[in-house]
């Protein structure tokens, strides 16, 4: 392999770990933009970049409706403009990518480098280097769910291949962190393949003895005394989400809820107020403008007022489900029945790891995460909606 071709399947493939690598100079620029825009430049001057005619047919349908609810509801356009060149550029370089460099080459380049992140994160965890809370790791990711959900794949294909010591260090690694959607997609994995009859018998006793054993630690550690420092994480954040579920259609918080569920919950119900009000989506990018005209019917959290909080993820809706649901409305519920049915059809043959192993992390954004083009969303996005492991740009 040329050394061009190398530093750009590195590089590319580095890319998709460096959310928290910026640097200041007039203005803050992100590492991944730069690694982007010089490897377009490269990528043009050596190989022809083409577009997937998918890729612009979905973009005339952003367009279409973002213009379509600008003059209706009259949000600004900048923030349409800004989401359709993000996006656009980076579906488009990752499309082009393993266009020309193949789907197997490059996830083999993410497991490589996925397995050395794990390594450096636990002596970064215990010497407290980059962590975000002193108690949850995230390694050189920015949060301990950004970190899990990245990781998610590369356990799912770890797994599939019984390669037990990388699989091992990496749930580790999930388990420093302490990341809910870390927790739910390693369930998912373990339960996934009970839904192939070959495999039930496999693995049922394993998925069984674990989630007995979750269900009795939990029950054992209830009715503990809940305090925000000393008392178990899990519980405490399992116990204050289902104190305030109310909330979701009332909008009105417990003094004492936690920041985390409160995040989910408020943008819940902003999101929900939006679907019903305006089914057809107010637009790509509308969100933060369509928080704040709603925002009036929520009572947050006195403490979370004081911190200035209580606008967490204003601009994130801190899922990308509930984002989709209140820019796009009933064309968002089309786009996640597409993603289910795409999941049905990819679970259904075995030799589908690559994209298999794209689902949990595609899963986990759904849940938590709710920007349209984080570095590393593209790259198993387009893992995801192809057929073949060898050319998944073939249609």
């Amino acid at each position: 392999m040329k050394l061009l071709d190398k530093y750009l399947i590195t590089s590319s493939v580095f890319a998709i770990f460096t959310e928290d690598f910026s640097f200041h100079y007039i203005i803050d620029l992100k590492l991944f933009y730069l690694i982007l825009i010089s490897n377009f430049f490269l990528i043009s001057y050596k190989y022809k970049v083409t577009v997937n005619k998918n890729i612009i047919v979905l973009f005339s349908f952003f367009i279409a409706h973002g213009l379509f609810c600008y003059l209706v509801f009259q949000n600004p356009i900048q923030s349409l403009i800004a989401q359709v060149l993000g996006i656009s550029i980076s579906s488009v370089y990752f499309y082009n990518l393993i266009k020309i460099f193949k789907v197997n080459v490059l996830v083999d380049e993410y497991l490589k480098l996925s397995f050395f992140i794990a390594i450096i994160s636990i002596p970064m965890f215990y010497l407290g280097i980059n962590v975000f809370t002193y108690n949850r790791l995230n390694g050189i990711l920015s949060e301990p769910a950004h970190y899990a959900a990245i990781m998610l794949p590369a356990t799912y294909f770890f797994l599939r291949k019984r390669e037990y010591l990388k699989l091992g260090v990496i749930v580790i690694t999930i388990f420093l962190s302490k990341s809910s959607v870390g927790f739910i997609g390693l369930f998912l994995i373990l339960i996934i393949p009970l839904i192939k009859i070959k495999y039930f018998l496999k693995y049922s006793i394993l998925v069984v003895v674990i989630v007995l054993t979750g269900a009795f630690y939990l029950s054992s550690k209830w009715n503990n005394k809940i305090t925000e420092n000393e008392s178990n994480t899990v519980v405490r954040r399992l116990k204050q989400t289902q104190e305030s579920f109310k909330a979701t259609y009332t909008g009105k918080f417990k003094n004492y809820t936690n920041l985390s569920t409160y995040a989910f919950l408020s943008n819940f119900f902003i999101a929900q107020q939006i679907f019903i009000h305006k089914p057809i989506g107010t637009g790509l990018g509308s969100y933060k403008h369509e928080y704040d005209k709603y925002y009036e019917k929520l009572s947050p959290p006195k403490y979370l007022i004081k911190l200035k909080q209580s606008k967490i993820n204003r601009t994130d809706a801190n899922s990308l489900f509930l984002r989709m649901i209140a820019d796009f409305g009933f064309f968002g519920i089309l786009m996640i029945f597409y993603f289910i049915r795409r999941s049905y059809n990819i679970f259904r043959d075995d030799k589908k790891i690559f994209q298999q192993s794209s689902f949990f992390y595609l899963f986990s954004k759904l849940l938590r995460e709710g920007h349209y083009f984080p570095p590393e969303f593209y790259f198993f996005l387009i893992i995801f909606i192809k057929n073949t492991n060898e050319d998944i740009t073939c249609s």
